[in-house]
């Protein structure tokens, strides 16, 4: 766990000073600079998208200065905790093996599904009148830090919902003992959760005690800011948070975890929200409100989406007729492939003239469709058919007799086709890496580059003496404080880091020293100052 926090805020003390300059073929350039996941920069970004939240489901002024009407028309929360003993039988669980724990709990065995089936099918609600912000959060960061969880994580589930079209008149009491099932999910699928961390029975009051497993709020005046500061609202740089934080990051860290998830209508709340701010801002080239201009959507979530942020979060869906299907486009294609004034097929470019790039490879789906209707005729029939019979027998259009007669034959004329447009030179495009000394570093495509990691650990065991097997009547032992230990040399690279801070292996190999009760007098085991005298 030390390495790991070692090496997280190495990784994470990289990013200071580090740039990345764009500029495109006119010339033109500019600067952002490179944050990750962990800084103060990240946590704002946060903060301000719980905000959006609260302006789109209970109105308000965006800071770009218009105003947010209300989607929903008495929207509350429900914040349910989920968490996991890290010693379940007396036996410490490694820090990562709890957290996959926990979130596999919620993600994949059950407990997402339980609560979408409390919010659609026990309360009623439509799918896009609730939604979730999952956050994890480390223990040990109210009191001394000293608590058996401390620095492992939990996790808080933040319910958005509308309590109007469940007509409760604000009076959220019948709606908390709906979320007990959500509870009970975790404490079944989860091996490490027990009833005592989540004992719902003890809560007197949903709406009016806030530190249990179930806690709900009708009237938050400010939904974002409540969110925010329960559920992560960190604004301070990294290095200046708790300890507890710091080795609960390092898990998430390690383990390439991610520690917030939303469902998909509060992402699309907040796209919608940037998306408005965008169109108020002067330094934005965006003039279209969010919604103003729509296109359809074939992806998950609405249909009808606003062009700009892809979003359909508060547009009527009825707005747009749905596209004609892809059977009946390729037909349309095949049938208008010929152009009357060249009296040839039109090329993959001239088909599709808004794309940058494009490749078609195969044949169309119509063509498609034919072929394997006339290769299963053929296959099961006992004589040949003649063109004519086989265009019947499968109710095949008579223009496409030709592509049948040569499939008949065996023919496959499908070539690949493609294209790539040139780019305007007003398109921006990575130009270098640029670090806090200002040299600059040439950018390699993107993608991930993998690098052998050592930690200081283990650089130490590998690049001392302590790499070495001791011999008969040899021993490990530290000079400065005379700790000696007979072993493979692990117990004393992580003394050398743990105790005394020391990292850098030569350094090590200087504090080391090896007792030779046989006076054997090894070269391998001899200390660098006299290996330098003997040199």
């Amino acid at each position: 766990w030390a390495d790991a926090l070692s090496a997280f805020l190495t990784a994470h003390a990289r990013y200071d000073g580090l740039r990345a300059r764009f500029a495109n073929e006119q010339g033109d350039e500019f600067e952002i600079p490179l944050v990750d996941a962990w800084g103060e920069e990240y946590s704002k970004k946060q903060y301000a998208r719980a905000m959006a939240l609260q302006r789109q489901m209970a109105g308000g002024d965006r800071p770009s200065g218009g105003e947010s009407i209300a989607a929903w028309d008495s929207p509350a929360t429900a914040m349910l905790t989920l968490t996991a003993s890290s010693v379940p039988d007396g036996t410490r669980v490694p820090p990562v093996e709890h957290a996959d724990a926990v979130h596999d709990s919620f993600s994949y065995d059950g407990v997402r599904d339980t609560l979408r089936n409390t919010m659609e099918y026990h309360l009623g609600l439509d799918a896009d009148q609730w939604g979730y912000w999952l956050q994890a959060e480390p223990h040990g960061m109210d009191g001394d830090g000293s608590g058996m969880n401390a620095c492992y994580t939990h996790l808080h589930v933040g319910v958005y919902f509308d309590t109007e079209p469940l007509g409760l008149d604000d009076d959220l009491h019948s709606v908390g003992s709906e979320f007990e099932r959500v509870i009970d999910k975790h404490v079944e699928v989860c091996e490490y959760a027990g009833r005592s961390a989540h004992d719902y029975d003890t809560i007197t009051d949903y709406v009016e005690e806030s530190n249990g497993c179930i806690s709900l709020n009708a009237s938050v005046e400010n939904m974002g800011s409540y969110l925010a500061a329960y559920m992560g609202g960190y604004t301070e740089e990294l290095l200046d948070k708790p300890i507890e934080y710091l080795a609960w990051g390092s898990i998430y860290w390690s383990a390439a975890r991610r520690r917030t998830s939303r469902s998909k209508v509060l992402t699309e709340a907040i796209a919608a929200d940037a998306c408005e701010q965008r169109a108020e801002s002067d330094e934005s080239n965006q003039t279209d409100a969010h919604g103003d201009a729509v296109v359809w959507d074939d992806g998950r979530g609405p249909d009808v989406v606003c062009e700009c942020c892809g979003s359909g979060w508060a547009i009527d869906q009825s707005r747009l007729d749905a596209p004609v299907s892809d059977d009946d486009l390729s037909d349309a294609l095949d049938a208008e492939g010929e152009s009357d004034e060249t009296e040839r097929e039109l090329t993959l470019a001239e088909r599709w003239p808004t794309a940058t790039a494009a490749a078609s490879v195969g044949e169309s789906t119509t063509k498609t469709r034919i072929r394997k209707r006339v290769e299963t005729e053929l296959k099961y029939c006992n004589d040949v058919p003649t063109v004519a019979e086989m265009l019947g027998r499968n109710m095949i259009d008579p223009k496409h007799a030709e592509f049948v007669e040569s499939v008949m034959n065996g023919e496959d004329d499908s070539e690949p086709e493609s294209f790539r447009r040139a780019s305007l030179d007003s398109e921006w495009h990575l130009e270098a890496i640029v670090d806090r000394d200002g040299e600059e570093h040439a950018p390699n495509g993107g993608g991930v580059d993998m690098a052998p990691l050592k930690l200081p650990v283990q650089r130490i065991l590998d690049e001392t003496r302590l790499r070495h097997s001791l011999g008969r009547g040899e021993m490990w032992r530290c000079s400065k404080c005379n700790f000696a230990y007979h072993d493979d040399g692990t117990v004393h690279a992580r003394h050398f880091v743990e105790e005394h801070g020391i990292t850098d292996p030569e350094s090590a190999d200087h504090v080391l020293l090896v007792d030779d009760y046989y006076d054997e007098d090894r070269e391998c085991m001899r200390h660098p100052a006299e290996r330098h005298d003997s040199g």
